[in-house]
């Protein structure tokens, strides 16, 4: 096996420990923000429609990252009112070869819930210990901001069985055949999917949904990338 072998292989079968910190070369970076639904998808409906509060803290955050000398941001679509089919946007941010993928969603229950949770790459897979370790910074922001985190401090995988959902908590670490999210199965670079709120609780769409929660929900998702890349956050888009 040679070192890059080695390397990727270690990425897909360890957790990242304490000390671990992903290897991500010299800015400028290329992170693909990808808001989750749109056009003739519009995802889940509650207080407020999902397809809307993606594109909103989508267009939020690329605005921090085109302000950053240190990123250069790229989308998965033509705009926010183009249908696009998650193979099709794994396909384009592909193309533009990213160094990071964020996935912006939002949440809904038919009962009380609330809270942030997000899906990285799942284990046995190329850039799991990288997407784990950029799930981590989301989390942490997001319970910062004032989310609490639901499963394993915010951090859990999906996998799809015969077409249905299969949730498992962040320490079950098994590798396992069932896929999961299209654009983290496609994602040739390190990927999380983050469900930032629920858009059926009040809550939750004061702080982190409605136009203000989204301003608020892009500034930490922009600080979680610079967390994991190492650099410092502006303090305002004017700098």
């Amino acid at each position: 096996m040679n070192a890059q072998n080695a390397i990727r292989e270690a990425s897909a079968t360890e957790e990242p420990g304490e000390d671990f910190r992903p290897d991500v070369g010299e800015p400028p970076y290329t992170v693909a923000v990808d808001a989750g639904h749109g056009g003739d998808d519009p995802g889940a409906t509650g207080l407020i429609v999902e397809k809307d509060m993606t594109a909103a803290t989508a267009e939020a955050l690329m605005a921090w990252l085109q302000a950053d000398s240190n990123y250069i941001p790229v989308t998965t679509r033509d705009s926010y009112d183009v249908t696009a089919t998650p193979m099709e946007r794994a396909e384009r941010s592909n193309r533009q070869h990213p160094d990071l993928l964020l996935s912006i969603h939002g949440n809904s229950a038919a009962t009380e819930a609330s809270g942030f949770e997000c899906y990285p790459i799942t284990p046995g897979r190329t850039w799991h210990r990288e997407s784990v370790y950029f799930a981590r910074q989301l989390a942490a922001g997001m319970e910062n901001a004032g989310s609490s985190l639901r499963g394993q401090r915010g951090i859990r995988y999906i996998y799809y069985e015969n077409g249905v959902k299969v949730l498992a908590e962040a320490n079950d670490l098994r590798v396992r055949e069932e896929e999961t999210f299209t654009l983290l199965e496609e994602s040739n670079c390190p990927a999380v999917l983050a469900e930032q709120c629920f858009i059926t609780s009040a809550e939750d769409v004061d702080l982190f949904g409605d136009e203000d929660g989204c301003q608020r929900t892009a500034r930490v998702y922009y600080e979680a990338i610079c967390a994991y890349f190492g650099t410092q956050p502006l303090t305002s888009l004017g700098e």
